[in-house]
Order: C-alpha cells, then structure tokens, then sequence
C-alpha cells in the first residue's frame, strides 16, 4: 500500500476488510508523514465524539469530515444547523488544533518515560508485521539500517540475558524513526528498539536503566552513547536483569 491508498483507507476504514487494514498498519509504521496524519485522525476522532455531547451525532459524520479535508466546496449563507452550533464546531476547533500539533516540525511528543513506552508497547504487540529481514539473512544490521534510517544503529549485548538476535524491521516511536530488533528468549518473543537519544526531549543519565511501568510487560529504558534503547517482554518472562 502506498500514501495513496492509505488516504483512501483512512477515509473508508470502517468499510474496509481486515487484509487492507493489515496493509494500512503496515505501511503507516513504515511512513512517518501517514503515522502523522492517522494519529490526527484519531484525535479529531475522539474530539468529535467528546465533544458532542448535548446532541446526537448525525449518522455518518466522522466520514463525512474526513471527506471534508479533501473538498473545496462554494461559500454558503445557509444557516449551521442546531447541532453544530451546540457541539461540532468546538469538537473541530480542537481536532484542527490537534492536527497542528502533530504536523508542528518544532514539537515533540517523546516528552515522558510513560509516553515512550506506549508507543514501544504498542509496536511489541503487533504480532501481524513480519520481519523484514532475519539474522540468518543479515547478522550485523547495520548498514540495513543506516540506508533506511539515516542513522547507526549498534545491537545492543543482550547474551548475557540468553536473548537471541532474530531479524528486525523499520519501525516508529512516535512520530520518530526506529530500528526494532527482535529477539528470542526461551521461545518467548523480546522487542528491542533504538534511535538517536536527541528524539527525547527528557534528560536521561547515560547508562542508567529506567524501568517503566507497564501491566503484565517489562519496560527498560537506557541511554548508551548518542541513542537511546527501549527492551520490552512480557512479564512471565521474568524481570530484567541489568545489563
């Protein structure tokens, strides 16, 4: 799927077989303009159902907004309707000031550890996205990396935790680039994630390790050089060790 079609999807989703919605996940993990673009349609989502709340929503209206964004329609004197006045128009103030926010270059949202980890949970569980090489294939990553990416991306020692270097793929944090790096421990799967440390906007001590707080995960946060790693598991794994 290309930015084309992930537009299209965007807009017809709720219509949308469950093989083209794999496709649009795929390529929006890959595509940090349409990671953008579908978190901004998230929010205006949520916006528009927060914040009507004196009126029924009219059947419809989320696409139809949707829609909208890619319209040029002729100047109208006809009168808003009562539900607008009462709770659309408020609703999509604050999405357009969502989509803002997003599209802003100067903002950063990679502003907490809870905020990271979020997004690094949210990749770990996304068992539909295959590898896009294993380690058979490519054993040192890094050049694979460096071509996409545009950054070094050094596979963190993790033998001494018994984990197993598997493959990898592109991936996002965020609105930000990320090598994940998947890992075998005993049969259970580890995700590792790593990206420039000048990504997060909260100071971090270099080589310290955070733990995040997570329900039935594992969450570790540490700084090595100029990048930061984030190794996520699920909690039967057992706790981390430090490295």
């Amino acid at each position: 799927m290309d930015c084309q079609g992930f537009k299209k999807w965007l807009s017809t989703r709720d219509g949308c077989d469950a093989q083209t919605s794999r496709q649009a996940r795929a390529h929006r993990e890959d595509c940090t303009p349409c990671e953008r673009l579908y978190v901004a349609d998230e929010g205006l989502e949520q916006a528009l159902a927060s914040g009507i709340r004196t009126a029924k929503t009219p059947v419809g209206m989320a696409q139809r907004a949707r829609a909208l964004a890619g319209e040029q329609t002729e100047p109208t004197t006809t009168a808003r309707p009562t539900w607008f006045r009462m709770g659309l128009a408020p609703a999509l103030a604050l999405g357009l000031a969502l989509v803002f926010v997003v599209w802003n270059p100067f903002a950063n949202p990679l502003t907490s550890l809870e905020v990271i980890g979020n997004y690094a949970l949210a990749n770990h569980n996304r068992a539909d996205v295959a590898m896009a090489f294993t380690a058979d294939d490519i054993p040192d990553p890094q050049d694979w990396f460096f071509e996409r990416l545009k950054f070094n991306v050094m596979l963190p020692d993790l033998h001494q935790r018994g984990l197993i270097f598997k493959g990898g793929r592109e991936c996002t944090i965020g609105p930000k680039k990320a090598a994940y790096l998947y890992y075998d421990d005993s049969g259970k799967h580890v995700s590792v994630f790593v990206f420039p440390a000048r990504h997060v906007s909260i100071p971090l001590q270099a080589d310290r390790h955070y733990l995040i707080d997570a329900p039935r995960y594992s969450v570790e946060l540490w700084k090595t050089g100029t990048m930061v790693c984030i190794l996520v598991q699920d909690r039967d794994t057992g706790a981390p060790s430090k490295i």
